[in-house]
């Protein structure tokens, strides 16, 4: 007598997905890379600059007509650019961002409303236009020097030394101050709490030393250079407000330096040229004129005792407009010996 065996049915579990836990979440970190961030930015340099130079070509002459107020209007094009299209208007995506498939978000893995979006910008663009602005010697030389030091000096190393030293979220004073985070565009969900604790007591502490050394920067120097006449910088000083006096000057730049030359004749000897130069941006359109050149070139002899055991002088004239997005210039230059200069008619 045979026995059937029935056939034992054998329950197997089937096997659940497993949900990281919060150590294995941040294990893979949601942080754009450094790069990626630098190659979008400089991508929505490029979209701005393209939009700058399709305003000079409509309107050149109205762009310079507004003279240093110029780099206003640029910054106020690229606070709009960034705070619409890093906010949830534009999904926190500039184009750079977009391309580079990175995005901007809160720490809730939200977009940025409008208004937190431009303030995110309001440091970058303060350190951006400021840096290159023409600004009037009445600021430069008194105690709103601080002020500048602090916006320009002090909101750009901070922002430079969060950004290359704050590894762990790669968040810069910007970031910092509007609660924003650059993650990649695929991540949904919160940033992991690891990532998004409170800046570390160093960062904040080089920072305050970065602000407070921009701010007091430039009045040291002020003081220095009332105190003590003889310093190298003195006579550029003053040959700087000898230069912005002309009326026709809207602004200028002084530099004294040393260029070291080396020639394949001779055996290869070398040659030292000590040189001044100046740079000044004309209010109107006639920068041809050699007696303007030549006028330049007597204020530096008269306003710097040593001007003249110099070996070279270079004068240049420029026209034009800078937005800080976009710029064009026409230039007139020459480069003489102080003798030749003081022989010119």
């Amino acid at each position: 007598m045979s026995s059937t065996a029935k056939p034992t049915a054998q329950s197997q579990a089937t096997p659940t997905q497993a949900q990281p836990s919060p150590s294995t979440a941040s294990s893979t970190s949601p942080i754009a890379g450094f790069w990626r961030r630098v190659a979008a930015f400089m991508l929505d340099g490029l979209a701005l600059g393209l939009i700058g130079m399709a305003l000079g070509a409509l309107a050149s002459d109205a762009l310079v007509g507004l003279g240093p107020w110029g780099r206003l209007l640029g910054f106020g094009i690229a606070l709009a650019y960034f705070g619409f299209f890093n906010s949830r208007l534009g999904w926190g995506q500039s184009l750079g961002k977009r391309l580079l498939q990175i995005k901007v978000v809160d720490a809730q893995g939200a977009e940025l409303p409008l208004g937190r979006a431009v303030l995110r910008y309001l440091p970058v663009g303060t350190v951006w236009f400021l840096s290159n602005a023409q600004l009037p010697d009445a600021l430069l030389f008194s105690a709103w020097a601080a002020v500048l030091g602090l916006a320009i000096f002090g909101l750009g190393a901070c922002l430079l030394y969060l950004f290359l030293f704050n590894r762990r979220s790669r968040q810069a004073l910007h970031d910092v101050l509007s609660g924003s985070f650059v993650v990649n565009a695929a991540w949904q969900g919160p940033v992991p709490a690891d990532l998004a604790a409170p800046l570390p007591t160093l960062h904040r502490a080089v920072c305050a030393l970065l602000l407070l050394l921009g701010a007091l920067g430039p009045l040291i120097s002020q003081q220095w250079l009332q105190k003590d006449s003889q310093t190298p910088f003195a006579p550029l000083a003053q040959i700087l407000l000898a230069v912005n006096a002309e009326p026709w000057v809207q602004s200028s730049a002084v530099n004294q330096g040393v260029t070291y030359t080396q020639s394949s004749k001779d055996g290869g000897s070398s040659r030292t040229i000590r040189h001044l130069s100046i740079h000044a941006i004309s209010r109107d359109a006639d920068i041809d004129q050699a007696q303007r050149l030549q006028a330049l070139a007597r204020l530096a002899l008269d306003a710097h005792p040593d001007a003249a055991t110099l070996d070279q002088i270079q004068i240049t004239l420029a026209h034009g407009y800078d937005i800080g997005i976009a710029s064009s210039w026409r230039y007139q230059r020459r480069v003489l010996s102080p003798a030749e200069w003081a022989a010119s008619p």
